[in-house]
């Protein structure tokens, strides 16, 4: 079977809550982003078999992102496309999924990536429709608590947040432990952003304004000074009494696009590409969805393991932030793991979270970190709503 080797990696600046971005649905982010991966990989949109996009708070305006997003973006109409959920491994799951159709022989090159513009999630209405309500009340749902919360743990469901409190009292972790992990999360993104080394890969947006040019939004709105004071002074959220995630050491809601042009090695050679690198493993694993958290750490052994590899081997590691509980317990859980060596960019916390969106994000930036910090071993994971996690071994070519 083919290697599956990176030709194009980009993102978008990833948008606060209401913030920049917010006025661009899914659509029209993920066209933005997979024209850019395509540029960006100096391919013709011709040449693109096949689109794979993740986008987990899915709604009627746009059916089969992937495929219309590609489509939009200059791909054939001829060209397939299929739109992954995937929880927060959405984006993941996209390159997964084209991996394994490069190396079947499927597919010689194709756009895999994730997007989610969580400002733009739609309210529910549930009922009325089939219980023939003619007169009274009815009760919307907010459709972003399908992102927050896990509907199937206990009877009335449980906020991802809580989740995380039991994966605290497993592993021991402590609340100075968290607030060292967000702490470390927006320093290190904040030194990245002010060393230019996210410049040549996040794609400023334009976002069209009724009167005028459009505005440019150009860098994370995310990462921010802060003081451990600060993160000291926060109250608990999800368990006020005796609990420890506060706002401030969880991730944030967001916006946001990221995409890869994946390839056959075969191909890019026909094509005269050099590639940026290659997808060595993916692994996915189960865990109890009472302790999602723990799947952003417990998918590692297999992950390594299937690429021959050994912690000790990599040279950086993002576990993606949904929490800083979930870093901070994946050092308890795996006493090898570097802590100078994980989120050297950022993560949750700091950059955001735009589900659909992470796991590609995660994959991009870290292509262009081993690249621009000479690494040549780099994993990406993160933990997944239900009970599961997801990861890559990228190597550097």
């Amino acid at each position: 079977m083919s290697n599956v080797v990176i030709l194009g990696a980009v993102r978008t600046p990833i948008g606060a809550m209401g913030g920049g971005l917010s006025s661009i649905l899914a659509r029209d982010l993920a066209t933005f982003i997979i024209g850019k991966a395509i540029e960006n990989a100096g391919v013709d949109p011709e040449q693109i078999h096949y689109t794979c996009m993740g986008w987990v708070m899915q709604d009627g305006r746009s059916p089969n992102l992937a495929k219309v997003a590609g489509e939009f973006a200059g791909i054939p109409s001829s060209t397939p496309g299929t739109t992954f959920h995937e929880n927060c491994a959405s984006g993941g799951a996209a390159i997964h999924s084209m991996c394994r159709r490069i190396m079947l022989g499927e597919v010689d090159v194709g756009v895999a990536g994730g997007v989610e513009s969580m400002s733009n999630i739609p309210r529910y209405l549930y009922t009325g429709r089939v219980k023939n309500q003619m007169y009274g009340d009815m009760k919307l749902v907010d459709g972003i608590m399908g992102a927050l919360k896990d509907e199937n743990v206990g009877k009335k469901g449980e906020l991802m947040g809580l989740l995380t409190e039991r994966l605290v009292e497993k592993y021991g972790v402590t609340r100075e432990e968290q607030d060292e992990v967000a702490y470390n999360s927006h320093t290190n993104a904040l030194a990245a952003w002010e060393g230019g080394y996210f410049a040549d890969y996040v794609i400023p947006v334009p976002v069209p304004q009724r009167k005028g040019d459009p505005i440019m939004v150009e860098k994370d709105e995310g990462p921010k000074p802060i003081t451990m004071e600060l993160l000291t002074r926060q109250r608990p959220y999800f368990k006020p009494e005796g609990g420890t995630i506060t706002g401030m050491n969880s991730s944030s809601i967001n916006d946001g696009a990221a995409a890869l042009v994946l390839a056959s090695e075969e191909a890019a050679a026909k094509l005269g590409k050099t590639a940026l690198a290659r997808i060595a493993a993916w692994n996915n694993v189960g865990v109890p969805r009472e302790l999602m958290g723990e799947g952003a750490f417990k998918v590692i052994p297999g992950l390594l393991e299937r690429g021959g590899k050994a912690l000790a081997d990599v040279d950086y590691f993002e576990l993606n932030e949904a929490f800083a509980a979930v870093l901070a317990a994946g050092f308890h859980d795996l006493p090898d793991l570097p802590k100078d060596r994980a989120n050297q960019w950022g993560s949750g916390i700091s950059l955001g979270h735009p589900v659909g969106c992470t796991g590609a994000r995660q994959v991009v930036d870290m292509v262009r970190q081993l690249k621009r910090r000479d690494g040549k071993w780099g994993v990406t994971t993160r933990c997944v709503g239900g009970g599961m996690g997801s990861g890559e071994l990228i190597e550097v070519l």
